[in-house]
């Protein structure tokens, strides 16, 4: 069974049909359609970071989601402290992190869950299910943002820009621009970057180059 509406196309054609394929003793993606051929964590030409450096010093998936635990029971026991009070509003900038950080995590697990289809270990339902969850948390984000303005967004392209509704990211590079801003301001990690980072992107172009200087 075929996705109706797959996250991982290929951004020169618009194909929507991929594989995984052996490059360079390295898994890679290839469109079926123009047999254009990109690393898997590649999002090129998006105006956002692409996984791996939006992400390559994210905390382990079972570490984020205690920390977004413990966030959300403090904003919920700050928020009880508020009301008890009489404060109308809370610092914003805690219920925003706790948006940001779900998120970004909804993001890597649904390009997890869509990798682990094209390996056949994973269902068309499962990856559409990760999808809606990564759309509905980015749209949360963003929503915030505008409403309040962007003073707490640190990327460059703004929210409400329309650039962010363009399929197949719908949002979620938005995501991926909020976090690197993010971790670059010093946010905690448990992971240290690549010391030899791979190439960011290899295309057909590329590789017929290689074979024309051989």
């Amino acid at each position: 069974m075929e996705m109706s509406r797959p996250a991982i196309v290929c951004r020169l054609c618009r194909g929507r049909k991929t594989d995984l394929v052996a490059v360079e003793e390295r898994q890679a993606l290839r469109c079926r359609q123009c047999r254009r051929t990109w690393w898997p964590y590649d999002t090129s030409p998006s105006p956002a970071p692409d996984y791996r450096t939006a992400y390559e010093t994210a905390p382990p998936e079972c570490e984020e989601d205690e920390a977004l635990a413990a966030l959300q029971a403090g904003l919920d026991a700050a928020t009880a402290a508020a009301k008890a009070v009489g404060k109308r509003r809370l610092d914003p900038r805690a219920r925003r992190l706790l948006l940001l950080r779900r998120a970004a995590l909804a993001d890597r697990r649904a390009y997890a869950t869509e990798l682990e289809h094209l390996r056949d270990a994973a269902t068309v339902a499962q990856v559409e299910y990760a999808l809606d969850h990564a759309e509905v948390a980015a749209e949360a984000l963003r929503a915030f943002d505008t409403e309040t303005d962007g003073v707490y967004a640190s990327g460059v392209i703004r929210a409400e820009h329309p650039i962010w509704d363009n399929e197949p990211d719908l949002g979620r590079a938005y995501v991926r621009q909020e976090y690197e801003q993010w971790t670059r301001a010093g946010a905690p990690s448990s992971r240290k970057p690549d010391a030899q980072p791979q190439p960011r992107r290899l295309t057909t172009d590329l590789a017929r180059q290689r074979r024309g200087r051989g």
